[in-house]
């Protein structure tokens, strides 16, 4: 199998996303109080074109403001691991790496990590977000998250 087929090939998984979802979910780690708050958020997901890399738009509705951007998602033959970068409104640039085990997938950034799948035939994705504050310390619950296909 040459590279192109089995990059083409590892792509597969993600036309799972493709489509408008709506989200909601519950921000855990918020201040001394250690209160959660819910968010909502809209996301849709399409392939560019060339069907080398998904495009992903969203708009989220946080406890501290809305938050407006776009991730880039492909995939990297020579590591075998998806590749997200991601732009915001506040001036964010965010790296992070996926895999996926079926339906299970596993998000990775230098002090983020999500842990969670795909449910009801397809139509609901979710999990959990854990965040630490710097290298070497423990991982804590940041946020929980569900989509819902639109």
């Amino acid at each position: 199998m040459t590279d192109t087929v089995a990059a083409t090939a590892a792509l597969a998984p993600l036309a799972a996303f493709v489509g408008q979802w709506t989200t909601q979910g519950e921000v855990k780690l918020l201040g001394p109080s250690g209160r959660g708050a819910p968010f909502r958020a809209t996301d849709s997901y399409e392939w560019l074109p060339g069907g080398h890399f998904l495009l992903h738009r969203f708009v989220s509705h946080m406890p501290d403001g809305t938050v407006e951007g776009i991730e880039v998602i492909g995939y990297d033959a020579s590591r075998k691991l998806y590749t997200m970068q991601s732009y915001d409104n506040q001036g964010n640039a965010t790296a992070m790496q996926a895999s996926v085990d079926g339906d299970q997938w596993t998000f990775t950034g230098n002090n983020v990590h999500f842990r969670g799948g795909f449910g009801e035939d397809g139509q609901v994705f979710g999990g959990v977000w854990e965040m630490r504050e710097r290298l070497n310390v423990s991982w804590r619950t940041w946020m929980t998250i569900e989509l819902r296909r639109a």
